[in-house]
């Protein structure tokens, strides 16, 4: 606070008080201090205290000094001389109001109170005074409390804006996956089981499904996307991913585990949190380097007091109760306060360009799953990272159940394909042929309608795209349903159905099918709606 705040504080109380420096140089003085002594504010600013003073000057020097080395204030005499030279007789109480830095002096507060205040009255303007610094100490808790604000205001908004821009991009990118992927599953399908073409085909699908993957780490980094979240336990997700995280770091780190056998489930997206768990550990392989070190996972619960989740990296008002830990713990470099604050930045790193979202991305995930994270770290001493998400303690655990192997299963009928990207449509009808169906294709939303009115009669099933131009997915699906109110529609996204089930709840969409895509996962979705027997994830509804 400098000396304009301090008279903004101080100018209303009835007490004359002066700022000065530890040399006596008046820097301002309220208002009753400039009528105690007969002249204006303005006049007093900048002139020297020992100027004014009528008797001895080097004890009120010595008075300064040892003020300005106090803890509690400290009293004292003083006579001074007014503007019109009679002399006030005064006793002073002075304190330190700042200590000195490299860029400004010691500054302290004197009280002055005529020597002939009776004792109940100086025992008022003690209390004032004691109102003046409880005042000030507010102003200053304020206004820390309000750099605080601004801080976390401006990492909420770059989360935000990179999560707009990371929508635009899984579009375009999800598109190009689909026919990636959708192309090489049916060369795949083409080929005998013996032929040596089929592994590089399989080569390429994996690859292009990691993509996919990283593509839904950038929708995760905005913190507010969906995931496909159920019942999870972070200790089983450790366990199941230990061969994986042991060649993934460096042959001189030793992974150590100390895990809850009895660990409450949370409700995630359990490929996300693996996301999650294996970006802490190949950092902190990362930051031991060549040396030799620990890698140490720890996995719990606790419960959690606001005060402590007040204290995560970007506590967002979350509410106390029972929580799930995962802590991972290195030996490694450590960071310094200037690295730690910018760790969670995008495309921020400390080694070498291209290292993606990184941090970011374990940040925007373990906020869309109402969590929050705690980092400890000291250069030179290691980092340790506390992920806290929250627990549910009545969660049944699902069992595990074997992935469809697929049949010669062919299906009948008009399916109408409605995608603004090409590569879509063309591999959508490849494969919807495939099947046995004829198909009908239209290259964005308004096509879409026209193509579906002049086929109703043929009941056909719509595969609609959600993001096209002129006409987007939902606005589309409606002009359908008032076409007929029972058109069977399954609806493609590159986000996942969870994110975009709430446009949809009971207007009665038959299927959902994410981008990318392969062949055995549309048959399914086909055979489910057009063999008689689907049943609405999303419930009917009135147009």
């Amino acid at each position: 606070m400098d000396s304009a705040q301090f008279l903004e504080v101080a100018d209303w109380l009835p007490d004359p008080l002066l700022m000065l420096t530890r040399d006596g140089t008046i820097m301002t003085a309220n208002r009753a201090a400039a009528r105690l002594l007969g002249t204006s504010a303005d006049r007093l600013g900048g002139t020297s205290l020992t100027a004014r003073v009528d008797g001895d000057v080097e004890t009120i020097a010595r008075h300064l000094r040892e003020s300005s080395r106090a803890r509690e204030p400290h009293p004292g005499a003083i006579a001074l001389r007014t503007e019109g030279g009679a002399t006030v007789p005064c006793r002073c109480s002075t304190g330190l109001f700042r200590p000195a830095s490299d860029e400004h002096p010691a500054l302290l507060v004197m009280r002055l109170l005529p020597r002939e205040t009776s004792p109940s009255q100086f025992r008022l303007l003690n209390d004032r005074i004691e109102q003046l610094d409880r005042e000030i100490g507010r102003r200053q808790a304020a206004e820390e409390e309000r750099r605080k604000l601004e801080a976390q205001m401006l990492q909420t908004q770059k989360l935000e804006s990179l999560g707009v821009l990371a929508g635009g991009i899984a579009h375009d990118f999800n598109n190009l996956l689909t026919g990636i992927i959708g192309f090489s599953d049916l060369a795949r399908l083409e080929l005998p089981h013996e032929s040596s073409t089929r592994s590089y085909l399989d080569e390429a699908v994996n690859g292009a499904r990691r993509a996919a993957e990283l593509t839904q780490q950038m929708l995760a980094y905005s913190g507010k996307g969906k995931f496909v979240v159920g019942p999870v336990r972070i200790t089983g997700l450790v366990e199941e991913i230990t061969r994986l995280l042991e060649v993934s770091i460096s042959k001189k780190c030793v992974l150590r585990y100390d895990l809850m056998v009895d660990q409450p489930p949370c409700l995630a997206d359990a490929t996300q949190l693996r996301q999650v768990i294996m970006n802490l550990i190949i950092n902190a392989s990362e930051a031991i380097g060549e040396r030799s070190g620990v890698i140490s996972l720890t996995t719990g619960a606790m419960w959690c007091e606001r005060d402590y989740l007040a204290e995560t990296y970007l506590d967002e008002g979350l509410r106390e109760g029972l929580y799930l830990t995962l802590e991972v713990a290195d030996t490694g470099v450590g960071m310094s306060p200037e690295v730690r604050a910018r760790i969670f930045d995008p495309f921020y790193t400390t080694k070498f360009t291209g290292r993606g979202l990184g941090l970011a991305a374990v940040l925007g995930i373990v906020r869309g799953h109402g969590g929050a994270i705690r980092v400890y770290s000291e250069a030179g001493r290691g980092t340790t990272f506390k992920i806290l998400l929250p627990a549910v303690t009545d969660a049944v655990m699902p069992n595990a159940f074997a992935a469809p192997t697929g049949d010669a299963w062919r299906g009948s009928g008009t399916v109408l394909v409605v995608d603004d990207e090409e590569s879509v449509r063309a591999l959508s009808r490849h494969m919807l042929e495939r099947m046995g169906y004829e198909v009908v294709l239209a290259a964005d939303g308004r096509e879409g309608v026209a193509a579906f009115k002049s086929i109703a009669d043929r009941t056909p099933v719509v595969l609609l795209d959600l993001t096209m131009p002129h006409l987007d997915g939902a606005a589309a699906f409606r002009e359908m349903r008032r076409i007929d109110p029972d058109v069977r529609v399954v609806l493609m996204s590159g986000y996942n159905e969870h994110a975009v089930a709430p446009q949809f709840a009971g207007k009665g969409l038959e299927g959902f099918v994410q981008k990318p895509f392969q062949y055995d996962e549309l048959q399914a979705t086909m055979k489910r709606v057009t063999a008689g027997d689907a049943v609405s994830r999303y419930g009917g509804g009135a147009p």
